[in-house]
């Protein structure tokens, strides 16, 4: 790797530094991530308490729509929090964004009831979910951005995929916590009041992320672009520049993306209520599935950092797309045979290679996107294209289920957006590699950061 990327990961190999920008950032992670999964996991049960009762899968749906809802809020965050990110720092986004949500994650714990104000119980539910989106939009994005900015490139894949992993800790520790819940309480207490305790959680996990992200410099990639950009005029809108230049590396982007998304958001928020509803398990036996399944995606993070610092992002997406096409249509046949057992082994496989895709679409921030637009850019194509995508995919998946009974769409949906993803796999991140070849290789040349850089080629992109 050329000189320009190894300053653009880590000044003076800092590993200190590092380490601790992995930490805060991880710890993050876990707290946003577990957040987010309790929706999904207490959707059965947010459906009869914010709803009516009358029609349990209407309710399961409303809840399934507010939860696409709040991913519509995700590039609006990814706009503002990118802003931020590029014009004023990393860290000072990123400290923003776990704030948010913890704040928002705690105010679903105390919300009153449909049963206790009608439809208002309803609405301050949504508004909820818009701040957790909003929140998430730019957590995602800008944590990943943060750890690579930090990491030494011997080890940026690794240190990317500790972040991941962490967030996968974070649904783990949701789900267990779920279990545990379910475990010692009744039906009754559960639904009553039982459910509200791991939302409470939220306010201390975010402080503790908020303090240690507070002690982390921001990155040395973004304190040099401060210091270029003190010669000339500062870029006011960084998300316009990034339509102008990078619009074909967002579309790389986007497309690989589109699978992690769409599959992790079906194993994590989907596939609880399918697991109650479809291949009727208990309650404690969803939880418990789910579990290994979250833990499974940890394990995959883990394995896709190893393996992205040892091979090409075109060669690891590739792997990760071709693993998800092939086990998710059996993974799901084998859950509908309505065992604890056969519900783990159908989730584990695909939730491997789809814990090495979040690495693996995480890393592709750095080799399609310049530092000066880089929060903004990776922000704006992830969040559409989840808005898109994981958004709507518990929601499409239930609606598909009921309408044409067939109990693996969702798996032959999952398999066709792979289709697609595999495809930018083998064609559009191998235009990249071409261009990073002429540059010296992979991330072997940092993109230019300058104000001047050219609109008629995207940063790091062959032009077509």
């Amino acid at each position: 790797m050329g000189d320009d990327a190894s300053a653009d990961r880590g000044t003076g190999r800092d590993l200190g530094a590092a380490r601790r920008a992995v930490l805060a950032t991880s710890v993050g992670s876990f707290v946003e991530t577990f957040d987010l999964a309790l929706y999904g996991y207490f959707a059965v049960i947010l459906a009869g308490r914010f709803f009516p009762a009358d029609d349990p899968t209407a309710a399961l749906l409303a809840t399934f729509g507010i939860f696409a809802l709040g991913f519509a809020a995700r590039p609006f965050g990814g706009m503002f929090f990118g802003h931020i990110g590029d014009r004023l720092g990393r860290r000072t986004a990123v400290v923003a964004s776990i704030l948010l949500m913890a704040v928002a994650t705690l105010a679903i714990s105390v919300l009153p009831t449909y049963g206790q104000v009608g439809t208002l119980a309803s609405v301050l539910l949504l508004v909820c979910r818009l701040l957790q989106g909003f929140s998430i939009g730019g957590e995602v994005a800008g944590g990943n951005v943060f750890v690579l900015e930090h990491a030494t490139p011997r080890w940026s894949g690794r240190a990317v995929g500790a972040n991941l992993a962490a967030g996968t800790l974070g649904l783990a520790a949701a789900s267990a916590l779920s279990l545990l819940l379910a475990t010692v309480l009744d039906d009754a207490a559960l639904a009553s009041w039982g459910w509200r305790l791991p939302f409470a959680l939220a306010a201390p996990l975010g402080l503790v992320g908020v303090y240690l992200r507070l002690r982390v410099s921001d990155t040395p990639a973004f304190r040099r672009l401060l210091e270029a950009e003190a010669a000339t005029v500062r870029r006011r809108f960084p998300l316009g520049h990034a339509l102008r230049t990078a619009w074909r590396g967002m579309l790389v982007f986007g497309g690989f993306a589109a699978m992690v998304l769409l599959g992790s958001y079906l194993l994590v928020g989907y596939l609880p209520s399918y697991l109650t509803k479809v291949a009727g398990l208990s309650t404690s036996q969803t939880f418990a599935a789910n579990l290994a399944a979250a833990a499974s995606l940890g394990v995959g993070a883990l394995a896709g950092g190893y393996l992205l610092d040892r091979t090409s992002p075109r060669t690891a997406a590739t792997v990760c797309a071709v693993g998800v096409v092939a086990t998710v249509l059996p993974g799901f046949l084998v859950v509908q045979r309505g065992t604890l057992g056969a519900a783990v082994l159908g989730q584990v496989g695909w939730a491997v290679f789809l814990g090495i895709g979040n690495v693996v679409g995480a890393s592709l921030a750095l080799h399609l996107f310049p530092v000066a637009i880089r929060y903004t850019a990776t922000a704006f194509a992830l969040n559409l294209t989840g808005a898109v995508f994981a958004g709507t995919g518990p929601y499409l998946s239930t609606w598909l289920v009921d309408r044409s009974g067939n109990a693996s769409a969702p798996a032959i949906y999952l398999t066709a957006v792979g289709l697609v993803s595999l495809a930018v796999a083998v064609s559009g991140i191998r235009v990249q590699g071409a261009r990073e070849a002429e540059d010296g290789g992979v991330g072997g040349r940092e993109p230019d950061v300058s104000p001047d850089v050219s609109p008629d080629v995207s940063p790091g992109v062959a032009p077509s």
